[in-house]
């Protein structure tokens, strides 16, 4: 039996792909939720960190996504180290991580575990990319006309009936990607079939 720790990411921005995670302009964490489910699919602890800006700031173009202006974040946010603990210890634990779009939050815990010193466990996650699973679910044409697009997380919130109260926090979306998740299980889709281990990329 799985049980998951659901994760979402709100940062200072998008990611440069080509570089590595702890790069030098690569965007940071702002703020991260949480929710563990076991092996019932019930939920059994959520947890939401702000980050306290340490070095960095919070650009106007990301506040207008998601919300967070660096004045709050100084008044209201943590050591970033409280994050990255509860992540850690939901790998340790036994949880697969699964996000939609899994790849992009496991590279900011990446980047955020190596300047804080600590090993990012890249290669020992198991991860499931419910984005990647809603593909061929929601079935979505790309543009050119050539195969399915990756959706959107509202668009699979469309697909499968999901109201959103708010778009882009993090609790509000981890929220949805657990109702996503709960309906990919009755689907029969699960991380014997959908999640891999984290294969190593040229860049990371």
């Amino acid at each position: 039996m799985t049980k998951y720790a659901v994760i979402d990411v709100e940062t200072t921005g998008l990611f440069n792909f080509s570089k590595p995670a702890d790069a030098e302009g690569q965007p940071r964490m702002a703020s991260v939720a949480i929710i563990k489910l076991d092996e019932n699919l019930d939920e059994v602890e959520t947890q939401l960190f702000h980050v306290k800006p340490d070095g960095w700031t919070m650009p106007p173009e990301a506040t207008k996504i998601n919300g967070l202006t660096t004045e709050f974040l100084e008044a209201h946010g943590e050591p970033v180290s409280n994050a990255l603990d509860a992540y850690v210890d939901a790998i340790e634990d036994g949880y697969v991580i699964a996000a939609y779009g899994v790849d992009y939050d496991l590279k900011i815990f990446r980047g955020e575990l190596r300047r804080a010193g600590m090993p990012d466990l890249y290669e020992g996650t198991m991860k499931w990319c419910l984005m990647r699973t809603c593909t061929d679910i929601c079935q979505i044409p790309r543009a050119s006309g050539n195969g399915w697009k990756f959706p959107q997380l509202i668009e699979a919130c469309q697909h499968f009936g999901i109201e959103q109260a708010e778009h882009h926090t993090a609790l509000a979306d981890v929220e949805a990607a657990v109702a996503i998740l709960i309906n990919l299980d009755k689907l029969g889709l699960h991380p014997e079939f959908c999640c891999e281990r984290v294969p190593k990329p040229t860049v990371v």
